[in-house]
């Protein structure tokens, strides 16, 4: 992409901004479950998987400053809810482990569909930076899927709370793949991939397929998502999580973060 349109870099910006927010959030979330998961072995990999998240959103809102948008400082800590654009399901509360085991494996086959569809892009600086976020996330779905497999298996207690946190997070999964238009304006880019549609029917094809491998229930496909996908002007419950992720921040505004 020698000369990128206006248009162009305005969904551009759009793309890299949603999967920022998406792995910030996700990171941020993760690090709520330490010293609470399992055991001591898990304790440790999810502190490196949500450090990995963090540094992965801080690569991309960097990526965002170089666009013209304001730093990733100013992009963290002071946008309002209404400014954010992460999927519903990246903030949404878990309530056993089972659900983080089952979000968290739901989201890395997404990632792993959207960073290979990004990569189609014609813009070096961004695929530089998929490139170095690849082995890290490639374990992150290594981990996750392999979690699922270990609940699925372990028996009929284990499987029921497995059951019940598909259910729960089926229906959070739809804004995942709300990327901001209709099929037909990913022409810009030469990449059918990153069409929603395109990437829903990729997402249902390998969970399925998992899940089926797994002796679990298949729900179904994932819903289309309405029209206020990975907006948040009206939520309750993403203010309340900024003001507490920015609580040690506020501490000292001046500081270099």
């Amino acid at each position: 992409m020698k000369h990128p349109t206006t248009i162009q870099i305005t969904a551009l910006k759009s793309l890299i901004l949603a999967m920022a927010d998406d792995e910030w959030m996700m990171g941020d979330r993760g690090a709520t479950w330490l010293a609470l998961t399992p055991d001591l072995e898990e304790d440790l990999a999810m502190s490196s998987i949500s450090q990995d998240e963090i540094g992965h959103a801080a690569l991309l809102y960097t990526l965002l400053e170089e666009l013209g948008e304001p730093g990733a400082d100013t992009m963290v800590y002071e946008r309002g809810p209404e400014n954010w654009h992460h999927a519903v399901i990246a903030q949404h509360p878990t309530h056993s482990w089972a659900e983080w085991v089952v979000r968290r494996y739901c989201y890395e086959v997404f990632d792993d569909i959207r960073r290979k569809a990004l990569a189609r892009i014609p813009y070096p600086p961004l695929i530089a930076s998929l490139k170095k976020m690849d082995a890290e996330e490639s374990y992150h779905l290594l981990h996750f899927r392999s979690l699922m497999s270990m609940l699925a298996r372990g028996g009929p207690l284990s499987r029921s709370y497995v059951d019940t946190a598909i259910l729960a997070d089926w229906p959070l999964l739809a804004d995942l793949f709300e990327w901001g238009g209709r099929d037909e304006a990913w022409v810009l880019w030469d990449a059918g991939q990153l069409a929603p549609s395109a990437m829903r029917s990729a997402f249902d094809l390998v969970v399925q397929r998992d899940l089926i491998a797994w002796e679990l229930e298949w729900p179904g496909p994932v819903r289309v998502a309405d029209r206020a996908a990975r907006h948040h002007d009206n939520s309750k419950t993403l203010p309340e999580l900024l003001q507490h992720m920015r609580e040690v921040r506020h501490i000292a505004l001046a500081g270099n973060w």
